[in-house]
């Protein structure tokens, strides 16, 4: 009998079968990758250096533990083989905990019972030391678990063979079949076992002694994994490209040497709006068939317009020639770059270089590059008009900008829809257009212009007068310098400006008016009472006859402001809250500013300003107290209040005279004059 090592042999089972365990929880965290392949190529190593041991050594117990160690790697190499296998043919479901113990079981159990065998001979019965002439060897006499565990190796090793087998098979039959040459040669190698097994069992066994597995096994694994390594970035390069190919933004189209398509990513088919599957063998052009292009077009390095009107896209094409080491050729590969928002934002550019933004017609730099390619003499007659839209800046002052660039552009499509296709319509600055008339004698632009004055005044209304002041000059010959030509019609055009300027300002005033009357709940009657209560002041004041007029003026306009503000404010029923009467409170500086527009209005900027302050200083804008506050914006204050107490509101019924005067007295001193109150009271209200 053998030397008993049962001390020894427990501990290297416990040993192997914690490292097995461990090494299967691993396996499932860290994922497969080439953890196998080392795994076997170290399973062989240790059974090859083993054998060599048991070989040398001459100490019995050690090499009955180099046999035990080289018989634990035979049973695990199997198990190592078919995983390797399925590792391969991406078969990962395996590698879950819930299916590698149950296939690991068997290879573990008589792994850890054949190095326990001195204590139950479950897998030999009894072994022996036999010497020859230069070497001695270990002869067994196996139990049945090591023929279960045999047949059970086998058939993972067939299983294995099997599973690369069919999955070799499926790659030759595709010409992009990846890794296929790899894959096929793992099945001599798994093989070996078998192949030495069927050797030996025809009858040819030279060296009947000696078991050959470890050493060719070995010699095979250390082979293959040093080939499965090497040949790793083969593996690699056709996935990350794949991977690449499929996820670029950019089109990409690959055709073969004749010009046939033989594949689109995914960003191609959504810009042809098709699938590989349908143009995959055709020729280039199919893909552009229904457009409106030439199929060379993709063929060369420029710029490609697909789709419609409705929705246009722009790409870019760049196309490189895929040619073998001796320069044949082998296909293309064609990119199409997206440069739709570039193209637009260079549309956006090229039209703001030429156009006013605001109006849709030329602006100034489009105008001075025609004024000098139309200052020829083939162009003659050339004529020229200069437009300046009259009262903007009041308007704008009073309604806002908004409402002044609406008008703007009501005047530049006036003057889109007179003037001719081919005269060159332009804004020459704010308020200001030019319009250039090639072969255009003086007489028919003036007819043109009279169009455009009718049009004014049909588009006018009650709230918005709609005028232009014009000056036309006509050219027989050439000017050496245009900046005379602009000069002498601007002058034209300033002089028809200060001939209507005063009848525009009043028909300005009068619509600011009728504006204020349309948005404000104070009526006309209001605007009269006022007017007249103002100059039965002013007369028992004994004002000159100037004051009377500005008094008058200012009793129709005071509240001119009002109209910039809000309607929701305006018109509100109930009382305003601190962020309404504050905006509320801007109408006399709104006003203010509109009557500084217009020289008609210059002389009451101030009263309409001020007449809301308070004797006490506490009114507003500016908190001016007692005299300081104009004569004229105290008085319209009292007579306003009066005439406000006395009528009708939305919020609230009209006081009784008594009431009215009450209140006046309430507030003398503080809100009101108090001698100009009393005057009010005692006098004016006395003689009604």
């Amino acid at each position: 009998m053998l030397h008993n090592i049962n001390f020894i042999v427990p501990i290297a089972a416990i040993v192997l079968i914690t490292f097995l365990g461990t090494f299967c929880i691993w396996i499932n965290k860290k994922g497969i990758q080439d953890i196998i392949g080392t795994w076997i190529m170290i399973l062989s190593i240790i059974w090859m250096t083993a054998y060599i041991l048991e070989q040398i050594t001459s100490i019995n117990y050690l090499k009955v533990l180099f046999d035990k160690i080289q018989y634990g790697s035979s049973i695990l190499l199997p198990l190592g083989l078919f995983l390797l296998a399925a590792r391969y043919v991406d078969f990962n479901k395996i590698f879950k905990l819930r299916y590698l113990i149950p296939i690991s079981i068997i290879p573990a159990v008589t792994l850890f019972l054949a190095l326990t065998n001195e204590l139950h001979k479950l897998v030999w019965v009894d072994a022996k030391i036999v010497l020859f002439d230069s070497f001695s060897l270990i002869v067994k006499q196996y139990n049945i678990l090591h023929f279960i565990s045999i047949i059970y190796s086998g058939l993972l090793i067939l299983t294995g063979i099997f599973v690369v087998l069919v999955n070799t098979i499926k790659l030759f039959s595709k010409p992009d079949g990846q890794n296929r040459w790899k894959k096929f040669f793992l099945i001599p190698y798994i093989s070996i076992p078998w192949l030495i097994t069927i050797i030996k069992f025809v009858g040819f066994n030279p060296f009947p002694y000696i078991d050959e597995n470890p050493i060719i096994i070995s010699i095979c694994t250390i082979s293959i994994i040093f080939f499965l390594n090497k040949t790793s970035i083969k593996e690699i390069m056709p996935a990350a490209f794949e991977t690449i190919f499929e996820n670029m933004d950019d089109g990409v189209i690959l055709t073969d040497g004749k010009g046939s398509i033989l594949k689109l990513n995914s960003a191609s088919q959504k810009i042809f709006q098709t699938s590989i599957n349908k143009v995959a063998g055709k020729p280039l052009d199919y893909l552009i068939s229904d457009m409106n292009g030439n199929p060379d077009n993709l063929l060369e390095n420029k710029d490609l317009k697909i789709g419609n009107s409705g929705s246009t896209c722009f790409f870019n094409t760049r196309q490189t020639d895929l040619k073998t080491n001796s320069g044949k050729s082998l296909g293309k590969v064609i990119v199409l770059r997206d440069i739709t928002e570039i193209r637009k934002a260079e549309e956006d550019i090229k039209y703001l270089s030429f156009y006013d933004k605001l109006t849709g017609v030329y602006n100034r730099a489009f105008f001075d590059i025609e004024l000098k390619r139309l200052n020829a003499q083939r162009q003659m007659p050339l004529s020229l008009v200069l437009g300046d839209l009259n009262g903007l800046k009041l308007i704008n002052d009073t309604f806002g900008h908004i409402y002044g660039d609406k008008l703007i552009k009501k005047v530049a499509n006036i003057l889109k829809a007179c003037f001719r296709e081919e005269d060159i319509v332009a804004r020459w600055g704010g308020d200001e257009f030019s319009i250039l008339l090639p072969k255009t004698s003086y007489s028919t632009t003036v007819e043109i212009v009279n169009r455009v004055h009718k049009k004014c005044r049909e588009h006018s209304t009650e709230t918005m007068h709609i005028s232009i002041s014009t000056g036309i000059i006509t050219t027989e010959k050439p000017y050496n310098n245009t900046d005379k030509l602009l000069i002498e019609a601007e002058d034209r055009m300033y002089g028809h400006k200060l001939i209507e300027n005063q009848s525009v300002r009043n028909l300005i005033i009068s619509s600011l008016s009728k504006a204020l009357e349309e948005r404000y709940y104070e009526t006309e009657e209001h605007t009269k009472r006022i007017e007249k209560y103002s100059l039965l002041f002013g007369d028992i004041l004994n004002l000159p006859g100037t004051k009377l007029d500005k008094l008058s003026l200012l009793s129709t306009l005071h509240d001119i402001g009002k109209i910039g503000i809000p309607d929701s404010i305006i018109l509100k029923p109930g009382k305003l809250n601190k962020k309404e009467w504050k905006i509320m409170r801007k109408h006399s500086e709104i006003g203010y500013r509109i009557a500084l527009s217009s020289p008609d209005l210059v002389y009451i900027a101030k009263s309409i300003l001020h007449h809301h302050e308070r004797w006490d200083g506490k009114g507003y804008p500016r908190g001016l107290a007692g005299e300081k506050i104009p004569l004229e914006s105290r008085i319209i204050s009292i007579v306003d209040a009066y005439d406000a107490m006395t009528s009708d509101r939305p919020y609230r019924k009209a006081l009784t005279r008594e009431m009215a005067i009450e209140e006046l007295k309430r507030c003398r001193g503080s809100q009101f004059d108090p001698a100009l109150v009393d005057t009010f009271m005692n006098q004016l209200l006395v003689k009604e």
